[in-house]
């Protein structure tokens, strides 16, 4: 994507706009995060997904809500304008949090922060693509071909049934912009790791523990030297961790257990990084410390690596020339974890995220937290970027 002169910029003219929101987006965010919307929690994702239907009907976009048992709806959203480029802005409502969580924890504002369930993974940076949208519109400026809008419902367990409805919309657009939160008023994420998942299970001879344990195998040994040298690989791969958990194994303190299994989440920034890390467990589950044991390696793919490409790395220029504008030094960095982004990468989407506002404590919920005074500056770089990109050569 070829950008416009430097000198062109956007996200200044949209400062003012998000000065004045504030308070109804405040509001509005108030109402999300009282809301329990938990993973699976459907009850709770369906009332989101009407208020967030609501908010872009309000300002013309058309809606579509697919129905899903396990997770409650998927939203997409549409509105079509003048130009070429095509954009989607990708957020997610669920939560990890258990139910109850917003009645124990409900929305306050405390010293400049807002907190509550869900506050910064991802409410408020929902709520905040809805607003830059919405500065678009009133300022008129239409020069895009389509802004799709996709709040997903399962991502905090991997986009297990929206990943269909995420690679196919992505597959009709230009750019992807996801507005995960940050960790700092100037930072955005460039890249991501990669996460697949495997279960190590071993099988060994069961005997009595203590008649006749000599003629046991224990799966349980065998199964604890395979994950120190697991555990061992992290000094090894760079740019690659291991992280060995759930360990189960047959239970009867009086018997030599013949069964024992642990999982293992590997994640790497590189496709190349995961194909080592799988060369490296197959040769450890090959291995045998403890005689006439038997050891199964079962792999899972997951979100595949999202890297820095050179199309990746021309989105993060157009944010640096918005954030200039704004007096913010724009930084690009890689993170371990993994969001919808990865799945846009997977088809090829050019994809910038951590477009939200600032907070930080995910996934804590004493401690989740929103940066109120991110909220202007944020949205401003959010809209001036969605401008830029439309009138870019390559997408405008």
């Amino acid at each position: 994507m070829s950008q416009l002169p430097p000198a062109v910029t956007y996200a200044q003219m949209y400062l003012p706009c998000f000065h004045a929101y504030q308070d109804e987006l405040l509001r509005r965010l108030e109402i999300l995060v009282n809301i329990d919307s938990g993973t699976g929690q459907t009850e709770g994702v369906n009332r989101i997904m009407s208020y967030l239907e609501e908010w872009l009907r309000e300002i013309d976009f058309s809606v579509t809500l697919s129905p899903d048992s396990t997770f409650g709806n998927n939203l997409l959203a549409r509105r079509r304008g003048t130009g070429k480029a095509r954009i989607l802005l990708v957020g997610h409502v669920d939560t990890v949090y258990a139910p109850g969580s917003a009645q124990e924890q409900p929305f306050t504002l405390r010293d400049g922060r807002a907190y509550g369930p869900g506050v910064i993974d991802m409410k408020s940076g929902v709520v905040l693509g809805i607003y830059a949208l919405r500065a678009l519109v009133e300022q008129g400026f239409d020069g895009y071909g389509d802004i799709y809008v996709l709040f997903n419902n399962d991502e905090e367990v991997g986009s297990l049934g929206s990943a269909p409805l995420l690679r196919a919309v992505g597959q009709q657009v230009d750019a992807g912009l996801v507005l995960e939160g940050s960790r700092a008023i100037d930072v955005l994420t460039h890249a991501r790791k990669g996460a697949d998942k495997y279960m190590l299970e071993v099988s060994g001879v069961s005997a009595h523990s203590g008649v006749d344990p000599q003629s046991g195998r224990s799966a349980v040994i065998e199964l604890a030297h395979k994950m120190i040298a697991i555990h061992n690989l992290n000094t090894i791969f760079h740019g690659v961790t291991f992280n060995v958990t759930r360990i189960s194994s047959s239970e009867p303190l009086n018997i030599v257990p013949d069964v024992a299994r642990c999982h293992i989440s590997v994640r790497a920034y590189t496709d190349a990084g995961l194909r080592r890390a799988a060369a490296a467990l197959e040769q450890i589950a090959a291995g045998c410390s403890v005689p006439d044991t038997h050891t199964i390696l079962t792999h899972v793919p997951g979100r595949r690596p999202y890297e820095a490409t050179p199309q990746v790395q021309r989105l993060v220029a157009m944010a640096q020339a918005e954030g200039a504008a704004l007096g913010l030094n724009i930084v690009a960095e890689r993170k371990g974890g993994a969001s919808d982004a990865n799945l846009l990468m997977e088809v090829g989407l050019p994809t910038l995220d951590s477009l939200g506002p600032v907070g930080g404590g995910p996934h804590n919920l004493s401690r989740e937290y929103l940066v109120v005074d991110s909220l202007s500056p944020r949205g401003a770089l959010l809209a001036g970027l969605l401008q830029r990109l439309c009138l870019s050569e390559s997408t405008g």
